[in-house]
């Protein structure tokens, strides 16, 4: 089958304002620093060196050649930076911006060494291509989502695409000097352009629908004050770890941690030291447990904590570590040292057929009651479990 050269021109400058197009009308709403804006616009530079091209029989040669190689390039940088800002990073370094002087000077000095031209401007698209794909691959930014892979895939083709042309043209396996739109050694390239405008776009849009996913995961999974797990993630977390204790036959011990006389430091030194002093202990808390226990905020100034695998004994001694680490570390508020202690109930040991999330849980709670009842910054352990110890609970009042 012949490829038209024109139309496949034609349709890569429809299909990029289309993209251009979607793209901003996501991004609509969103501040003009937003990684959508950014994408949209290196979508428009790519769109316009394809306009320049289809442009050629009315542009001087010298405009036409440094205008379509400075919008590629400009492209590139553009993509560069959505992803930085998609990860969090405001700019792009200053070399990061060589391309954006180095193309254009590049395509004038070499205006009539076509082959030098087009070999030295793909190897910097290439390269451009490779920062971008660093980015998308770098370590030390969160690994998640397929979109990452999508764009990944889609940049390599391009990469290669672009070596392989330089390759040919530097041993003279392409024609560098025709730049008709109707030249059959441009198909393969409008083809790859028409792919790639499409897959980049999709990977970028797609990468972007995952991060809004997983931050509404955590809204609905997490506690924005302390950032541990909220009452209904802990839960849930309790729910599979118990049946998974009761497959297996394993320990499983549950602590209730509650914050001795919270209502005190609200009142003497307002809600905002509340909520630090809040993110203090959590953060005092996750940071002595191990690696397979789990903590979650239960409610107001209680937590809940899970320990696999754990008997009641290991329970007490990591309940009584994680008091001492709580009494031992003040909260700074401003001019103010506040300390803090909390009160802890523990239930642990074996997990029997009758065991169940809400048992295991009102029995931490019964002996928390009781640690705030003998004084509080205290751990107390659970009695028996029994239907007494589903209705214990502390009164209305101070905690």
């Amino acid at each position: 089958m012949k490829l038209d050269q024109a139309t496949l021109l034609l349709v890569v400058t429809v299909v990029g304002l289309l993209m251009a197009f979607w793209v901003c009308f996501m991004a609509w709403g969103q501040p003009l620093r937003h990684a959508l804006w950014a994408w949209a616009l290196a979508l428009l530079a790519y769109t316009a060196s394809h306009v320049n091209f289809g442009l050629q029989a009315w542009l001087p040669e010298v405009i036409f050649l440094v205008a379509g190689s400075s919008f590629f390039a400009i492209s590139l940088v553009l993509m560069l930076l959505a992803v930085r800002r998609f990860q969090g990073v405001a700019q792009v370094g200053r070399w990061h911006l060589a391309p954006l002087w180095l193309v254009p000077l590049l395509s004038t000095l070499l205006a009539h060494y076509s082959t030098l031209r087009v070999v030295s401007t793909a190897l910097i698209f290439a390269a451009q291509i490779g920062l971008i794909m660093a980015a998308l691959l770098d370590r030390s930014q969160p690994q998640h989502g397929r979109g990452r892979y999508i764009l990944v895939g889609a940049f390599g083709v391009m990469c290669l695409a672009l070596l392989a042309r330089a390759g040919a043209a530097a041993i003279g396996l392409v024609d560098t000097q025709t730049w008709s739109a109707s030249s059959p050694s441009l198909a393969p390239v409008f083809l790859i352009s028409l792919c790639a405008v499409l897959s980049i776009t999709l990977g970028f849009v797609y990468m972007t629908m995952e991060r809004a996913e997983q931050r509404n995961f955590e809204l609905a999974m997490k506690d924005m004050l302390t950032g541990l797990a909220n009452r209904r993630a802990i839960s849930d977390q309790l729910q599979s770890t118990v049946a998974r204790a009761q497959r297996q036959g394993q320990y499983l011990s549950v602590l209730m941690l509650d914050i001795d006389h919270f209502k005190r430091v609200n009142d003497n030194y307002g809600h905002q030291a509340g909520d630090v002093v809040l993110r203090a202990v959590a953060q005092a808390l996750q940071s002595r447990l191990r690696a397979q226990d789990q903590i979650g905020r239960f409610g107001g100034e209680e937590f809940l904590a899970i320990l696999p695998d754990t008997s009641l004994d290991g329970a007490q001694v990591l309940a009584e570590a994680l008091r001492a680490a709580v009494e031992a570390t003040p909260t700074q508020w401003g001019a103010h040292c506040i300390s803090t202690t909390i009160s802890i109930g523990v239930r642990g040991g074996a997990i029997t057929g009758a065991d169940t999330a809400d048992s295991l849980v009102a029995a931490a709670d019964a002996a928390l009651y009781r640690a705030k009842q003998g004084g509080r910054n205290r751990v107390e352990l659970s009695s028996p479990v029994g239907p007494d110890l589903a209705s214990a609970s502390p009164p209305n009042g101070e905690t």
